[in-house]
């Protein structure tokens, strides 16, 4: 017997992520303004550097582009919802 592992695809890794209503959120954001995500109560954040951050009340995160602040707040999501938080 061979172990499977089953995971949940994201619609938009098929679609690409310029469909996705997150990834243009967050290109869209300007410098000094934030959106923030209820489902996982996080604030994305453009700062005067250019970082884009990541803020909840546990964690604080800076990527450099937001390719890389969209494939995390993505894994989140999924994590989220597979755990049904």
């Amino acid at each position: 017997m061979s172990e499977q592992t089953i995971q949940q695809i994201n619609v938009y890794e098929y679609l690409g992520k310029e469909s996705d209503p997150l990834f243009n959120a967050i290109c869209n954001i300007q410098q000094g303004y934030s959106e923030y995500i209820p489902e996982i109560k996080v604030t994305l954040i453009k700062n005067q550097h250019g970082l884009y951050e990541m803020a909840s009340e546990f964690n604080h995160e800076c990527y450099s582009n937001k390719e890389d602040l969209y494939d995390c707040v993505s894994e989140i999501l999924n994590y989220s919802s597979l755990r049904g938080i």
